[in-house]
């Protein structure tokens, strides 16, 4: 009986931790909104975030496909439509969406930032210990995160290959790491590295799979890779924000679950095989 009132007690913190982080993803709008209000700053790089995404770079996705494409149908014969089509997508894609696309990735990565920073000191948050002492130490941490998280990925697209449940892991997966992606400027600005980021995460997942569950859920109902791209830079802000109002290392505790364990082995072995290469 103890045994399982001691597994219902588990479930039970795994389901609170979750909801408390789908609801702190949602309650700490507000004082987005107010913090909106108050730093015209802060306002003027979201606002910039919102035209380049929302109003060129999705508008633009959504006037081809939904009214270019349709109208082009109807006016050309049935039998030259199909390949005018093929033809079409692939000039606006080569002409217009790749060049944007690469334009506001570079734009999005200094915005994002620059919105962190901002954020970060206006709400007077102070470094618990030193960043990184020297630039090479930080570019070191910054390159290795990057690569956990794409070796993550891959992990992502394995994992939703499983029958039956695949989907939901690949969802949960995507979730975290948009939980991470948000939280890393705040605990970067803290000081702390890389797999004290990646503990944090696997001590608290299940708060990040609630905080991090409605852009993943947003973005997989995309219907393609670029409108997902569309949707992620649109709520992405929201999120860099917003986890600046929260502190889920103190309100969780329950078992951790290392997902990113796998990919932190790799990447360490992956490093020790370049060193050694690069030593040879």
């Amino acid at each position: 009986s103890s045994g399982i009132n001691a597994e219902y007690g588990g479930i039970m913190d795994i389901i609170r931790a979750f909801l408390l982080g789908l609801q702190d993803s949602l309650v700490s709008g507000g004082r987005t909104v107010k913090l909106l209000k108050c730093d015209s700053n802060i306002r003027s790089k979201m606002l910039q975030c919102f035209l380049l995404n929302g109003v060129v770079f999705l508008f633009s996705l959504l006037l081809f496909d939904w009214i270019i494409v349709p109208v082009v149908m109807i006016v050309v014969p049935s039998e030259t439509s199909a390949w005018l089509d093929m033809i079409l997508t692939a000039v606006f894609r080569v002409l217009w969406v790749l060049p944007l696309y690469l334009i506001s990735r570079l734009l999005n990565v200094f915005w994002y930032q620059e919105i962190a920073d901002l954020v970060y000191k206006s709400v007077k948050r102070t470094r618990s210990k030193p960043v990184a002492s020297s630039i090479s130490e930080t570019v070191a941490d910054l390159i290795y995160s990057v690569v956990v998280q794409c070796i993550f990925l891959l992990q992502a697209s394995l994992v939703g290959a499983i029958p039956v449940v695949g989907s939901t892991l690949q969802t949960m997966h995507m979730a975290l790491v948009y939980s991470l992606y948000a939280f890393e400027y705040v605990w970067m600005n803290q000081g702390h590295g890389v797999i004290t980021r990646t503990a944090l995460m696997h001590h608290n997942w299940a708060y990040f799979v609630g905080y991090g569950i409605i852009m993943a859920l947003v973005i997989s109902a995309a219907t393609s890779y670029f409108m997902g791209v569309c949707f992620f830079s649109l709520l992405f802000p929201l999120l860099i924000v917003s986890c600046h109002f929260t502190s889920p290392q103190s309100t969780i505790k329950h078992m951790a679950l290392p997902l990113f364990k796998p990919s932190i082995i790799l990447t360490d072995k992956m490093m020790s095989l370049a060193n050694r290469i690069q030593n040879v």
